[in-house]
């Protein structure tokens, strides 16, 4: 089976959400103006407010429709999207508390599931802003299975293991993130292992551009084989990256080097969400 994806690499303004959404609304009219045919697109980390989280929480109704925003362009172009993250607000009785989260929707514009970032970044201040996910998620999206995680979560194997261990282990792993321009070679790295240890493609999608100051977002977003060799890399200006993702693939080279197989540990701490979307 394959299906075409569609990668945005973009740079965010901080704090300014309506900006950031003009920004988006010209992107995707550029994508689906040149390539033809994409069923999932993917957006970076916190592309709503950027990398910036002494801002989150007070920034954090003005991107409260950013989900409803890409429902409407999930619509409008007939695609599945996994919306990158933005600052999500839930508010109960006693108090309020913000979530990193990555909206999954599909063609008719449904929110079909919520990925809650789990592993946060405390030197910058993540960890006090926003509270951490619990639950791993795979999202099979028209047959295409997907294990979801967000920026650090990128550092922790035994979140991925634990999707590679579920009954309905994921063709693709998908990192989102605003990573910074300091630490490139580490994400690259880390992208290829864990494509390699877990025989699956490995989208690794971070901004890019000026964060404040003399701090810059990495680009460099990358598609990775199961194999570890990179189907598709960007440089450090905006762009997409366009690549088909044949599962046949995957299970061809789990099936030749049964390296899964083999393993002797299979419980890694988590219990990963299944959700299966309708087909197209």
């Amino acid at each position: 089976m394959k299906k075409n994806i569609l990668a945005i690499q973009m740079s965010s303004k901080i704090g300014d959400y309506p900006a950031n959404q003009h920004k988006l609304e010209i992107f995707f009219n550029r994508a689906f103006s040149k390539y033809n045919d994409i069923d999932i697109v993917f957006l970076p980390e916190v592309w709503t407010l950027g990398w910036f989280p002494e801002c989150f929480q007070e920034n954090a109704d003005k991107n409260a429709t950013a989900a409803d925003f890409l429902s409407t362009l999930a619509k409008r172009y007939n695609v599945n999207i996994i919306g990158g993250s933005y600052i999500r607000c839930i508010k109960n009785e006693n108090n309020t508390e913000y979530r990193n989260t990555c909206p999954v929707i599909n063609r008719n514009g449904e929110i079909v599931a919520n990925y809650d970032k789990i592993h946060l970044y405390s030197p910058d201040g993540e960890a006090k802003a926003v509270k951490c996910g619990v639950l791993p998620l795979i999202v099979d999206i028209e047959g295409l299975r997907m294990g979801l995680s967000i920026c650090y979560d990128i550092r922790f194997p035994e979140l991925f293991r634990s999707y590679i261990s579920h009954n309905m282990a994921p063709h693709m792993l998908v990192n989102m993130s605003a990573w910074p321009k300091t630490r490139r070679a580490q994400y690259e790295a880390m992208a290829k292992s864990r494509a390699v240890e877990n025989q699956c493609y490995f989208l690794a999608l971070s901004q890019t551009g000026l964060i404040k100051d003399d701090v810059y977002n990495s680009g460099y977003s990358m598609l990775i084989e199961p194999l570890g060799d990179t189907q598709c890399s960007l440089n450090e200006d905006e762009g997409f990256i366009f690549e088909k993702i044949d599962t046949d693939v995957v299970d061809k080279v789990r099936e030749t080097y049964p390296n899964i197989k083999n393993r002797k540990i299979n419980d890694f701490g988590f219990c990963p969400k299944y959700i299966k979307t309708a087909e197209a």
